[in-house]
């Protein structure tokens, strides 16, 4: 995995939060019971996406210095992108799931969507913080490469 894939990987998935967030929303008007639940994974996905956007700036500027991110580095991070997706997904059909039956909504909700999205939330916030590392030692690797390539003071 290149560098560029990360940013375009990163972009992708900013759009399928905010497209989330937009379901969220929506399903919180329609199921009151449910808003508070819902506003603690929608600002979740909120603080993921600024991670993303620092992600991908800070390999963008890698890129720039013509520094390279180290292999295993990369396919972490992809690894926790694909991961990110996948639950963003699940955030998605379950919002469509719980939606889609109106009567359903409020008991089904109550019974089975708080334990899930619950389960979903805290699988986000594990991967914001493992891409929140991973977006560190990219800025460190960028700093390093600054340092090596810029002449010392006499």
């Amino acid at each position: 995995m290149d560098p560029l894939s990360i940013v375009s990987a990163s972009f992708g998935l900013a759009s399928g939060i905010a497209k989330a967030t937009i379901a969220l929303a929506s399903f919180a008007r329609d199921a009151r019971d449910a808003a508070q639940d819902l506003d603690a994974i929608s600002a979740e996905l909120q603080a993921l996406a600024a991670v993303l956007d620092a992600l991908a700036r800070s390999t963008i500027s890698m890129s720039s210095t013509k520094a390279s991110i180290p292999e295993t580095l990369l396919q972490q991070i992809d690894a926790t992108l694909v991961g990110i997706a996948t639950v963003v997904e699940q955030i998605e059909e379950n919002v469509q799931k719980y939606k889609r039956n109106k009567v359903f909504s409020k008991a089904g909700w109550a019974m089975f969507g708080q334990g899930d999205m619950r389960k979903l939330r805290e699988s986000l916030e594990a991967y914001k913080m493992a891409l929140s590392l991973g977006m560190h030692v990219v800025s460190v690797y960028a700093l390093l490469s600054l340092t090596t390539r810029t002449p010392a003071d006499p």
